[in-house]
């Protein structure tokens, strides 16, 4: 996963909530030298996927994408650390829908709002 090549690391997985840390390098930066903002969508469709799998059998079935909106509120900085915090708004049945947030931990700001909407899959 490309989270992880950037040093991107799950620090909490539960039911309710799934924290993924990753470090800003210069590999996610745009040309004016701030966070691309597809990396911002990434991150939170990878945290999301993430708790959206973490309470299935993964031999039986999995989550795919069907819809990410992505809102970028404040840039980020090289040398800041990412937090994606993901929570679940609607779980059960077919359709999963996740909010994430996604802070600097420099200062604590939320710099972007997610929401994915995840299809749960049969295995084949």
């Amino acid at each position: 996963m490309f989270f992880e090549r950037a040093g991107g690391k799950f620090v909490e997985r539960t039911e309710d909530k799934v924290v993924l840390v990753t470090p800003v390098t210069d590999e996610v930066l745009q040309p004016q030298g701030i966070l691309h903002g597809g990396v911002s969508a990434y991150l939170a469709e990878s945290v999301a996927s993430e708790a959206g799998n973490f309470a299935l059998d993964r031999e039986k079935e999995f989550v795919v994408g069907l819809d990410l909106t992505s809102t970028h509120l404040l840039p980020v900085q090289l040398g800041d650390t990412i937090r994606s915090v993901a929570t679940p708004v609607r779980r059960g049945g077919r359709i999963q829908v996740w909010k994430v947030e996604q802070f600097r931990e420099s200062d604590g700001a939320l710099f972007n709002v997610s929401q994915l909407t995840t299809y749960v899959k049969r295995a084949h």
